[in-house]
């Protein structure tokens, strides 16, 4: 399993929109511009957020989006769906029976190959809930100074 270049993305979009002033929006072309990736990718991004209820996205001459909740509210897990997509990480295909051959195969039980996938799945889910971007974001403004991306911020964001 590999997650997806859009899911760091995510991560760093929803950090932006955190710093928003209030009753401020930001474009997808601005977000992508600032992180250096595809405008046409960011957008269907930005597009899985809002559907997953962790942006707002406002319309218009003055459209763009926003942090629908608060960082410590969003988890790594909830970035995770809303990029990767709901239902298994890991999908066993089943093949003891074809291992084992005809001889064996019928009495093929449950595979420990599925057993250790469910395992690993159900353990990253847990991490990837017990991780808010609150934390993250905390961390950063410990070892970095932000003054940049606060500068950015104002000259690129909205007004509504």
């Amino acid at each position: 399993m590999k997650l997806s270049t859009g899911w760091e993305q995510a991560i760093y979009v929803l950090l932006i929109l955190n710093q928003l002033p209030r009753q401020s929006v930001m474009t997808s072309t601005a977000l992508s511009k600032r992180l250096k990736v595809s405008d046409s990718y960011l957008k269907k991004i930005v597009k899985a957020l809002v559907k997953e209820n962790l942006v707002y996205s406002t319309t218009g001459k003055n459209g763009g989006f926003t942090l629908r909740k608060k960082l410590k509210d969003i988890t790594f897990y909830d970035v995770f769906l809303a990029i990767e997509g709901r239902g298994n990480i890991f999908s066993s295909q089943h093949l003891l029976t074809n291992f084992l051959g005809e001889k064996e195969g019928h009495k093929a039980q449950q595979c420990n190959i599925s057993i250790s996938l469910n395992h690993i799945e159900h353990t990253l889910i847990s991490t990837l809930s017990n991780i808010n971007l609150d934390d993250i974001y905390q961390d950063i403004i410990k070892l970095y100074n932000l003054e940049d991306i606060t500068q950015w911020i104002r000259l690129n964001s909205k007004t509504l």
